[in-house]
């Protein structure tokens, strides 16, 4: 059986996801992702 890790951090907040279950990992790097892609609000550089 695989298992998948996946790490992200943005600015001091850290992700970790660890599973088996291919299918909810690739949902929830898929909602990561276009989170992370998002402007921040506030942030008008």
């Amino acid at each position: 059986m695989h298992e998948y890790i996946f790490k992200m951090k943005k600015g001091e907040v850290e992700i970790e996801l660890k599973s088996d279950d291919l299918e909810f990992v690739e949902s929830q790097l898929n909602k990561w992702r276009e989170e992370l892609l998002q402007p921040s609000e506030g942030n008008n550089n």
